[in-house]
């Protein structure tokens, strides 16, 4: 009986402990930011050819970069997310083109790491 508390404890501490690295609702939503910059790279700023794959990578390899366990992706609604994300970015009152310099200049970068 002993042992077998014992390791409830132990898989409790374990299942809480994973569940604490998982992405939390704050990264969740800095990855539909970052997905956002690139739609809007693809969709307002003349850059269509880039690819959706390469994308993806890059989104993976910030979530990478920055500790951040992607186990539990799809438990958010990343597309509303991101939808809020585009509309936010959209919305904001600067000139589109020196919207999208600045974008592009702070973002394709990330691009390049994962061709």
């Amino acid at each position: 009986m002993k042992k077998f508390l014992q390791l409830m404890c132990l898989s409790t501490l374990l299942t809480w402990s994973a569940s604490s690295l998982a992405l939390t609702e704050s990264e969740a939503e800095d990855m539909a930011d970052l997905t956002a910059v690139f739609v809007f790279l693809k969709n307002d700023c003349g850059y269509q050819n880039l690819p959706n794959g390469q994308i993806r990578r890059a989104l993976v390899f910030f979530a990478q970069q920055n500790q951040w366990d992607l186990s539990n992706y799809e438990t958010y609604n990343m597309k509303a997310l991101g939808e809020d994300s585009y509309r936010d970015l959209s919305g904001i009152a600067i000139p589109t083109a020196k919207k999208c310099k600045a974008l592009a200049r702070d973002s394709l970068s990330l691009l390049a790491y994962v061709k």
